[in-house]
């Protein structure tokens, strides 16, 4: 059953106020509730205490006029909202233009015909009433939204994790959006000496990328158990090839009536201290190192995980670094890259990220942090942020 509107009629004749209410007499006034003021004072008192859906409201009154009724509900952010409906006898189109640059919807000219004013009024209410749904299902969104963001901060692993691995570390993520698509995680394994890094770039942004992150998290924990429990040599590749085959069946990527076609990009690492070994594979994103003061970088194969066209036991390749010697480096998702900025609007690139790392290797991971983040705020400038930004950089050897 719907809820009553409710219309305040305001005018200093109650002669006039008597014949609007006359016309609601005349139709269905079960989904109305009628209110009249005969000042604009006391219509300010009536907004107060209750809840207004429209007002019809006349202009020429002694004390605050109508405009200055208007001006002030308009100025409230609690009743900003209300549609004001002018009724006056005021019929020149400096009068009308006021009225309108006050704030409100609609004007009716004494003497009015009642057909029209009754249209008006219909219209303006269910302009209202459409307004509102709309809000509760905005507000009803948001609250999901923020759900799933609390969710999603949840499965992002807790920095003191990260300090007892790592020598040094940083983490910068930062979803476009309130939650996002891209994602990163890392687990100790099955000793101290043993982890595992990833970085994800999941299909799109906004809430469908968070969905699919939480669908890589409930995978990466499935992988993360088998591992723990075997003996069997960590593999990034056979990692991502699992990842591969579990979500083309879970999203039903083979099936022809499938119309999304989600999946991830994404560079896995798994470090051994006890073995000095470091094993890398990725699926579109390369891994960026700096050892003995050079950087390097490991390109990720030209293929992505999940998706529809995605091969089932597609050989990405396995890289193996010694750690002879420390070696800084850095996972990062297209997000930093892609930036649009400058004077062209151009990509930020790959090429300038190498050259930032290659001017601040020498400085502290946590001053590289505030040193990309300073560089990608100047280049950006104005531009909209394209997409969520996730990169974990590291120090261990």
């Amino acid at each position: 059953m719907p809820l009553k509107q409710n219309i305040l009629i305001v005018d200093d004749e109650k002669s006039n106020i008597d014949i609007v209410l006359n016309l609601f007499s005349l139709i269905d006034t079960s989904n109305y509730s009628l209110f009249a003021a005969l000042s604009g004072e006391k219509a300010l008192k009536v907004v107060e205490k209750i809840k207004i859906d429209l007002i019809l409201l006349d202009i020429i009154m002694p004390g605050i006029d109508g405009y200055e009724v208007c001006r002030q509900l308009k100025a409230n952010k609690e009743t900003k909202h209300i549609p004001i409906l002018f009724i006056t006898s005021s019929t020149d189109e400096e009068s009308i233009i006021k009225a309108y640059s006050v704030g409100a919807v609609d004007y009716v000219t004494k003497p009015f015909r009642a057909v029209e004013l009754m249209a008006r009024v219909k219209i303006n209410l269910e302009l209202q009433a459409s307004i509102r749904q709309l809000q509760a299902l905005y507000t009803n969104l948001q609250d999901s939204i923020a759900y799933a963001a609390q969710i999603q901060n949840a499965i992002i692993p807790q920095p003191s994790i990260l300090d007892t691995y790592f020598d040094e570390h940083f983490v910068i993520w930062e979803p476009k959006d309130t939650v996002g698509g891209d994602i990163y995680l890392f687990e100790e394994l099955r000793s101290e000496d043993e982890s595992l890094l990833m970085v994800i770039d999941c299909t799109g942004h906004g809430v469908a990328g968070a969905f699919v992150t939480m669908l890589v998290k409930a995978i990466e924990r499935e992988i993360i158990g088998a591992i723990i429990a075997s003996q069997e040599e960590v593999s990034p590749v056979r990692i991502l090839q699992h990842f591969n085959k579990i979500m083309k069946k879970l999203l039903k990527q083979e099936e022809a009536n499938t119309h999304a076609d989600s999946g991830f990009d994404g560079g896995v690492i798994y470090i051994n201290k006890k073995q000095k070994i470091l094993r890398f594979a990725g699926a579109q994103v390369p891994f960026i190192y700096v050892e003995n003061g050079q950087v390097k970088t490991i390109q990720g194969n030209r293929h992505s995980i999940g998706y529809r066209k995605s091969q089932y036991d597609y050989p990405f390749d396995e890289h193996t670094i010694k750690l002879t010697s420390p070696i800084c480096g850095y996972l990062t998702t297209d997000g930093y890259i892609d930036q649009t900025g400058g004077s062209n609007g151009f990509m930020f690139g790959k090429k300038n990220l190498l050259e930032l790392i290659e001017r601040h290797k020498d400085k502290s991971l946590a001053t590289q942090k505030n040193l990309f983040m300073d560089e990608l705020k100047h280049y950006q400038g104005e531009h909209e942020r394209k997409d969520d930004i996730a990169i974990v950089g590291f120090r261990v050897g």
